[in-house]
């Protein structure tokens, strides 16, 4: 079943699907800004380590707390199975579970719930919509793409211990982990300047984790040893005050020094270190050439 929905009636389908959700809920939205009653919907899923909560928000590289703040951020990382994803050039609104979803103009934004004119198109799912090409599932199948090809800020995941029959008791949740973690580097702004190359993704972690489980598969020397140098040959220096940042010559400065460089845009001001090795340059590297 699929309508048009605008008004309270949209509203009231978005909250029925965060409300509802048993196994997957996604939350597609440039921006994310939560009242108290978003978060009583939410907090319903809150202690639930078998619903994989996505949340994938975008937009303003340069100020992503205008997207979502650090403090609503800090709230998703509460649940025991979320997923945060970040696509800059994110534009579209989607929510959906399961069962139903909802192909809308409105952003998660409290705000807009209560005063902006929004549309919607509501839909609701069957088994057997899984193995077709209807409108519904092609929503959902874009939604996840999404989420899965784009970078992941924060991965949580669940811990299980399987019983001695698993096959007909199940496993018992033990905690959740966090796998992955670039909240700090995200909200400093240092997060634009990651390097071009392998996006970390949520396909490189785990749907859950079995308590004790190791990998049986012993890495190789020339493994580990390759992933030690690629680390270190990742990182770089800023050329203004020395600090730790990702190597790109195209983004030699921290945040707070890219920012004082702009006020000018001098490329060929004269700065006080190399961008590859972090040596002293004495005023031999600039904007336009940042190594030595």
């Amino acid at each position: 079943m699929t309508k048009f929905i605008t008004g309270n009636e949209l509203g009231e389908a978005v909250y029925n699907i965060i409300w509802d959700a048993k196994d997957t809920l996604m939350i597609v939205s440039p921006y994310i800004k939560l009242d108290d009653y978003f978060k009583k919907l939410f907090d319903k899923h809150a202690n639930n380590p078998k619903l994989n909560l996505i949340i994938v928000f975008g937009k303003n590289q340069n100020d992503v707390k205008k997207s979502m703040s650090k403090d609503d951020f800090d709230y998703f990382k509460k649940f025991l199975n979320v997923s945060v994803i970040y696509v800059p050039t994110l534009h579209a609104k989607y929510y959906g579970n399961e069962s139903k979803g909802v192909t809308t103009s409105i952003n998660l934004y409290d705000y807009s719930f209560k005063n902006n004119i929004e549309f919607g198109v509501y839909s609701e799912y069957k088994l057997l919509d899984n193995f077709t090409n209807s409108v519904d599932n092609t929503a959902w199948q874009t939604c996840m793409e999404l989420a899965h090809n784009n970078e992941a800020v924060f991965i949580k995941r669940p811990v299980f211990e399987k019983k001695l029959l698993s096959s007909l008791l199940g496993k018992n949740y033990v905690k959740s982990d966090i796998l992955h973690d670039t909240t700090d580097r995200f909200y400093s702004g240092e997060f634009i300047y990651r390097l071009a190359g392998k996006t970390t993704v949520i396909s490189d972690f785990p749907d859950e984790i079995e308590l004790g489980a190791v990998s049986s598969v012993r890495p190789t020397r020339d493994e580990v040893l390759k992933k030690s140098r690629d680390s270190k040959f990742n990182s770089g220096y800023c050329i203004r005050t020395g600090k730790v940042i990702p190597f790109n010559p195209k983004k030699p400065y921290s945040e707070d020094a890219y920012k004082s460089w702009s006020r000018y845009g001098n490329p060929f001001y004269q700065e006080k270190y190399c961008h590859k090795t972090g040596k002293k340059s004495d005023g031999k590297t600039c904007m336009s050439n940042p190594i030595l």
